[in-house]
């Protein structure tokens, strides 16, 4: 008995559909595709339980005839290609004719179309792959399919399927992407009955931008218009986010090739390179670029759902990527500072001398021993401090910080960031703002649920982007626990009444998106690993919000409840980022350096 079978039609079919879809954004690209090389100027995408129970795209493109509608299901039919040298040659969408038979092999489909020409239009039934009817119906001129029931023969693919959350999270990635990439036709999205986007056709891909997420952000956008390398062999066009803008994830980065949206690590990484010393680490920019390529140059096809691409000359795009990201920027920012100089202003000295670099000396430094850094008060030897510039020098009673070893004196601040400490064995330098957030950290955990909040005289709105808001209000238990009181104001706004009273007068907007990124992030973690991780980096963004920031002026008596509170905190030797809280400059390597011993 031979052990190699021959798969049955309907299990290879499963199969197959596997490598095309494997969740629900999967099936609405392949549909929206269709429409687009349909040559549909409208589509409407509605969404139920996101995706797992209904899919339906509706387009006003060519529509299909009576005979087309059945062909379509089948196992590589296609109208874009006829032999295998075309494909290179291709300027739609698909050309496999995998997707329909992946997608109607594991769910049930409705298929309602009709060309112009006909006088009725035809509707097909399937059921797991198997055509249950075909018969004329009533349609106006397109293709209205609706897919159902996702896996729903397929338990062990359904299985896998991501939290709804996180599914509808794909599927507006999708739709966004095909909104930018598309300004001139018109898109709504509807999600369980209720509309998310309505993008009107526009001239301006900052337009639709402010369609897409809001004004700030499309205020945000520079254009950039046909800018190519030295052969002409690469253009970018598009638009990138000025040094103001930033989040706290990448899902504002989209790139397209030749009219596709990719997924492409090396493109990303370029683009990124280029606010290099612009934005912080862990920020990153909106963009949105379309990079055209002789197709030669390019394969699309190294993926089953075409969503990678592989350069024959790949950096030659990322280098024109960096370099005009970074050039952009520059010119940007020139212009900005144009508009704000007086050629007439008379010459001033700098106000503002920085601090001398200790990066280039060979130093060795010693991380601060808090374990000994016992602090009391006492009544020490008095330290000359200058009261006034134009006054004699009097002198004023500095209390100073010791341990039970070794005597500590406050020097005072330095760069408004660093409290100096001078001590026996050498100089101590205690970051001002990582201190304070370790010892605001343990406090927030150690008072857990005794956190007192304050009702905001004027409640604060933020605007955030499609499916936010949602999310916030499915996790605001997670905020009110920390004291934060919110509520959903609309599709997109997020409303804050109360806040805890050590945050009255911080600003939320960037600690809500920071919050949104973290639960998009960790959506996959088990309900209380979720739970726990969510409010550990609530919690470390919060203190740093509310700590004393360098820069600071922190007043005598301020620096000195500092160093007592955080000899009394737990984990006091780095901030709840892994930043240290303190160092130690010793008197010997000072000695070294003035050459007093070698």
């Amino acid at each position: 008995m031979p052990k190699i079978k021959k798969l049955p039609l309907h299990e290879a079919q499963k199969i197959a559909a596997g490598e095309v879809v494997d969740r629900p954004a999967n099936v609405v690209k392949e549909l929206v595709e269709n429409s687009l090389d349909a040559g549909a100027t409208h589509i409407g995408i509605y969404i139920e339980q996101a995706g797992k129970k209904l899919i339906r795209i509706v387009d006003n493109g060519l529509g299909m005839s009576a005979e087309d509608a059945q062909l379509c299901f089948e196992q590589h039919a296609t109208s874009k290609i006829a032999s295998v040298e075309e494909i290179h040659k291709i300027a739609t969408f698909g050309f496999r004719g995998e997707a329909l038979p992946s997608i109607a092999a594991v769910s049930s489909v409705t298929l309602i179309t009709k060309e112009a020409d006909d006088e009725h239009g035809s509707k097909v039934i399937l059921e797991h792959g198997n055509i249950i009817s075909s018969e004329v119906a009533a349609s106006t001129t397109g293709t209205d399919i609706a897919v159902q029931n996702l896996f729903s023969n397929v338990p062990a693919r359904k299985k896998f399927m991501k939290s709804d959350e996180t599914e509808w999270r794909a599927i507006a990635n999708v739709v966004q992407a095909f909104c930018l990439d598309y300004i001139n036709v018109h898109v709504k999205l509807f999600h369980d009955g209720k509309q998310i986007y309505n993008c009107h056709p526009t001239t301006s891909l900052v337009e639709r931008i402010a369609q897409l997420s809001d004004s700030s952000l499309a205020q945000a956008m520079i254009p950039l218009e046909n800018i190519t390398n030295k052969d002409q062999s690469i253009s970018i066009e598009g638009a990138i986010s000025n040094h103001h803008y930033s989040r706290y994830d990448r899902n504002n980065i989209f790139i397209f090739v030749n009219k596709r949206w990719v997924k492409n690590h090396q493109l990303s990484s370029a683009l990124i390179k280029g606010y290099s010393n612009v934005l912080q680490a862990g920020k990153y920019p909106a963009a949105c670029l379309f990079i055209t390529v002789d197709p030669a140059q390019v394969d699309i096809n190294i993926h089953p759902r075409k969503e990678e691409v592989q350069f024959l000359h790949p950096i030659k795009v990322t280098t024109l990527i960096q370099e005009t990201v970074k050039k952009t920027l520059e010119e940007n920012l020139s212009r900005q500072l144009k508009k704000t100089v007086t050629l007439a202003a008379p010459k001033l000295e700098a106000a503002f001398h920085p601090a001398p670099s200790l990066q280039n000396l060979d130093v060795r430094f010693t991380p601060f021993d808090f374990e000994a850094f016992h602090v009391r008060q006492t009544t020490v030897q008095t330290a000359k401090i200058p009261a006034k510039v134009d006054q004699e020098i009097e002198d004023h009673s500095t209390p100073i910080v010791v341990s039970e070893v070794e005597p500590y004196r406050i020097i005072g601040q330095y760069h408004k960031t660093y409290i100096l400490l001078e001590q026996e064995e050498g100089l101590f330098l205690v970051d001002q703002h990582a201190a304070h957030e370790r010892i605001l950290y343990e406090q927030f955990s150690q008072r857990f649920d005794e956190v007192t909040a304050v009702k905001l005289l004027f409640p604060h709105i933020i605007t955030l982007q499609s499916g936010e808001a949602e999310l916030i209000e499915r996790h605001a238990e997670i905020f009110k626990i920390h004291g934060i009181d919110i509520e959903r104001f609309s599709d997109n706004q997020i409303i804050i009444q109360a806040t805890p009273v050590h945050l009255k007068n911080s600003s939320f907007d960037d600690l809500i998106r920071q919050v949104v990124s973290w639960i998009q992030e960790y959506a996959s973690l088990d309900k209380q690993l979720f739970f726990t991780t969510i409010h550990e980096k609530l919690r470390a963004q919060m203190a740093c919000k509310a700590a004393v920031k360098a820069g600071d002026e922190l007043s005598q008596e301020k620096m000195e409840q500092l160093l007592r509170d955080l000899t009394k905190t737990a984990n006091r030797f780095t901030c709840p980022h892994g930043r240290p809280t303190g160092w130690l400059l010793s008197l010997h390597e000072i000695e070294k350096k003035f050459k007093r011993k070698l």
